[in-house]
């Protein structure tokens, strides 16, 4: 991050952000007749986690597109690299969510999850380095919340298993 300031409304907001990947997770733990007037409780809250992270893959594979936009010195190869990689988060998560539609068990999207994650810092890390555009911060930023949120996944994982 550029400056001090900037560096601490990211953390501020990167762990407000980790906030529902930790209260879903623990609902998650709820037993399984659990309600909330009408709905179960358990159910929903594996669908709304799997939702946020479909939704939180997408943001973090706009963060490329924000880059390749904010450096037009960028090498054109690495340019079409990043454009292209910045759509397959968004493509993951989609999966995600697609895998609840048609009955896949909770706890194999979960899983898929955590490796997406995992996966997109992965490639943020190589991608990034080369194209010398993230700032001061950001990489150890990501690995933290990446780490927050995985973990977050493999408590419902293992409260689906």
């Amino acid at each position: 991050m550029a400056n001090v300031a900037a560096l601490r409304t990211a953390r501020t907001l990167g762990v407000l952000g980790m906030l529902p990947f930790l209260a879903l997770a623990l609902l998650t733990w709820l037993p399984e007749g659990a309600t909330f007037g009408q709905r179960a409780i358990v159910p929903l809250a594996q669908w709304a986690l799997v939702a946020y992270a479909a939704v939180i893959l997408s943001f973090l594979g706009a963060v490329h597109w924000g880059f390749v936009l904010l450096a037009p010195s960028m090498s054109p190869r690495l340019m079409r690299q990043s454009l292209a990689w910045g759509v397959i988060p968004s493509l993951l998560g989609w999966l995600a969510l697609l895998m609840l539609f048609v009955g896949v068990a909770p706890s194999f999207a979960f899983a898929f999850l955590i490796a997406d994650l995992l996966l997109v810092r992965a490639m943020d890390g190589a991608l990034l380095r080369e194209s010398a555009a993230p700032a001061d911060g950001y990489l150890e930023l990501r690995t933290r919340l990446t780490a927050g949120a995985s973990l977050a996944l493999a408590v419902a994982l293992a409260a689906s298993l």
